[in-house]
Order: C-alpha cells, then sequence, then structure tokens
C-alpha cells in the first residue's frame, strides 16, 4: 500500500471518529495528537503524531494543483469530500512548528428552521423579493448553516433563479423549484467582486455572497441590491450595531453618507448568532435578529447607531425584532441555558440583570396576591 493511499485511510478515519463523535471540527498539526472540537470543546481522538514530512504529503493531497500557490500565499480555503454524505470544509495554514489543517463537517441533510431551533419569524424572509440580508456572528457560531436553512426554503417554495459565490463551496443545494447555480472563488471565479458583477448579467433573482471582506465586494453588493435583487451574505460582527458600524466603516468617509443611505433603504435584516453548550449537553443557538422598520431606517440615516438595541428591544412584537439579551432571557427561562451562561454571552450584563431582578419581583408579586386572594378558612366557634 502506498505512504499516500494509507495516509488518506488515517485521515477518513479520524474524520469518521469526528462524525460517529457528533462532533464539528478536526485539528492536525505537525508532530502533535490528533484533536476534535464535540459539543464546544476541543477532546483528544488520536494519540497518534504525525511527523513534518508526513504532514506536508498531507497538505499535497488536500491542495491538489493548489499547492505552488500555498507556498507562496501560506494561506489555503478548500474542502474534502469523505463520501456522498459527508464533507468538509479545510483551511490549512503555518505556525511555529509546521503545518496545522482544521477540517469543519458540512452536514449533507439541511435543516430546517424548526430543528435548528431559530426564530420562526425568519420564515418570512424567504419571502422576500428584494433587499440585503446579513448573517453574522464569530467563526463557529453557525452563520452558514442559517444561511443555508433561508436558501434552501426558498428553493423548495419558489421559482427563482439563485446564484451562490462562496469560497470554499459549503452545503450543496439541488434545484427544487428554483434554479441553484453555486460558484466557488478560485474555481469558478477569480474573486466574489468579480463574480458579482458576472451575475448581474446572469439574470439572478437572489445572490448569495459567502462572505464581505473587502470595499469591492460590498461596492458590489449594494449595487446589486440597489438594482433589485434580494441579496445574501455573512460578516464576522458580533450583533446587528456593530454590523451597520462595519459594513459602513469599509467606505472612504466622503462616501458614508451615501452608503447610510442606501443600507437605510434597502437592509432588511440583520441576523447576528452565538452558539452555547446548553444544559442538556447541546448546542443552543442564542439570536438577535434586526428587522427592517421606519425607527431603524431612521436611526441608520441619522448616525444614530447606539439608539439601535433600544429601538429592537421597543419593537419587539410589533416588528419581531429580538436583542441579544431578550433572546437569552427567554432561553433561560425555558430552561434550555443557565443564568450564568445567559450574564456570560451578553450583550449588556447588566441590562440582563435588570430583566432577571425585575422578573424575580413580578413573579414574587403574583404569587403574594395569588395567595391573598385565596379564601381563608375560619377557625370553628
Amino acid at each position: 500500500m502506498s505512504l499516500t493511499l494509507s495516509l488518506e485511510e488515517k485521515l477518513n478515519d479520524w474524520l469518521t471518529m469526528l462524525i460517529e463523535a457528533d462532533g464539528a471540527d478536526l485539528h492536525i498539526k505537525s508532530d502533535s495528537q490528533i484533536r476534535a472540537r464535540i459539543k464546544s470543546e476541543i477532546v483528544l481522538i488520536s494519540k497518534e503524531r504525525i511527523d513534518a514530512k508526513t504532514m506536508e504529503l498531507l497538505v499535497q493531497i488536500l491542495t491538489g494543483d493548489n499547492y505552488q500557490d500555498f507556498k507562496t500565499t501560506k494561506e489555503f480555503d478548500g474542502s474534502y469530500a469523505l463520501d456522498e454524505n459527508y464533507r468538509f470544509r479545510v483551511n490549512i495554514y503555518m505556525h511555529l512548528n509546521g503545518y496545522a489543517i482544521a477540517f469543519r463537517l458540512i452536514p449533507s441533510n439541511i435543516k430546517t428552521i424548526e430543528e435548528l431551533n431559530l426564530p420562526t419569524s425568519l420564515h418570512k424572509l424567504t419571502n422576500l423579493r428584494r433587499g440585503l440580508i446579513l448573517i453574522t456572528g464569530t467563526t463557529g457560531s453557525g452563520k452558514s448553516t442559517t444561511l443555508a436553512t433561508i436558501l434552501e426554503e426558498i428553493n423548495q417554495k419558489h421559482n427563482h433563479h439563485i446564484i451562490t459565490i462562496e469560497d470554499p463551496i459549503e452545503y450543496v443545494h439541488n434545484d427544487a423549484k428554483s434554479i441553484v447555480e453555486q460558484r466557488e472563488v478560485g474555481t469558478h471565479t477569480n474573486s466574489f467582486a468579480q463574480a458579482l458583477r458576472a451575475a448581474m448579467r446572469e439574470d439572478p433573482d437572489i445572490i448569495v455572497v459567502g462572505e464581505i471582506r473587502d470595499l469591492d465586494t460590498a461596492e458590489s453588493i449594494l449595487r446589486a441590491v440597489n438594482t433589485g435583487h434580494l441579496v445574501f451574505s455573512t460578516v464576522h460582527t458580533l450583533d446587528a450595531r456593530e454590523t451597520i458600524d462595519r459594513l459602513i466603516a469599509i467606505f472612504p468617509s466622503s462616501e458614508q453618507n451615501r452608503i447610510r443611505a442606501s443600507l437605510a433603504a434597502t437592509l432588511e435584516a440583520v441576523i447576528s448568532q452565538r452558539l452555547i453548550k446548553g444544559i442538556s449537553g447541546d448546542m443552543v443557538p442564542a439570536v438577535e435578529i434586526m428587522y427592517r422598520s421606519p425607527q431603524i431606517q431612521e436611526l441608520i440615516r441619522s448616525k444614530r447607531d447606539n439608539e439601535i438595541p433600544d429601538a429592537m428591544a421597543k419593537e419587539n412584537t410589533s416588528f419581531e425584532s429580538i436583542t441579544f439579551n431578550q433572546a437569552l432571557f427567554d432561553l433561560t427561562l425555558a430552561e434550555k441555558i443557565t443564568e450564568e451562561q445567559a450574564y456570560q454571552y451578553a450583550t449588556s450584563p447588566a441590562d440582563l440583570k435588570l430583566m432577571f431582578t425585575v422578573s424575580n419581583e413580578y413573579e414574587k408579586k403574583f404569587h403574594a396576591d395569588k395567595i391573598n386572594e385565596a379564601p381563608q378558612l375560619k377557625e370553628d366557634s
């Protein structure tokens, strides 16, 4: 058996172990044991170590024709198929002691909004025809999964032409009622911005951009939105307010008023996520959603971004917006997470504490009133 074949078999064994353990990520690095992220924790899954020479061969296998480019850029994003049911996003990078590789499992089955325990109000986004929808969060927060879920519901419900631009392609969408064409940067196009400009001539209804990374991409996205398309993308930001600030800051100061006006007119929603290891041991999504409203539009247009969280809290009933604090409060009351976890993930722990204090005082008053209303037994005379 060749060394290459033997190494691929070992890799497949480790990836299979990850799947069987219901893990999310596999980590391999030079001269180190094999580890995985399982339910948010890094754990050892094999004591075997890969030396520098073997690691070099594994990198060559995974990068293929892009090996020389990787040697130049020292960064590689790609994908790896274990079989027809399991695919992985692959990132290869260099560090002090050689190479490291991170594999992220991409489930073949795209779950529904309900199966992911996401807010059911997200269903209304699948009926939009134009505008910008941004999904945000840190790495590993579930942005790609939520985006794929919304996109697949559109695919199943509507007769649209959908073009995705990804780096790399993650979830695979087969044509249902819609036509879905997935393009990978580096394989099918040279850049997000170039693919976006080309997409305008390809008769799309919906354009999905894997990530907003630079000015060219951001400008191309806004151009597509302003010409009447529905555009989805992701940003590495923590919440709605930061997302708006970050997107505007990409542009030169002389352009920022124009961008504010454009966002105020076209930004339909910002969905921000944080994954928490719940009381049951499963990962629970805490989701903040800022939906478009006249008040939100005015705050964006008039540079009053700091007032956005308060507006979202007030518009929970009327527009179904929800802040992180409210989402964490609700998850705690539902006994999905602990109160300590809620404080740990809160945007404003002080405001969240006030919510719990008010709730506890209301509960005490409610029970006291019930006791006072209960009929009193008279003693026998």
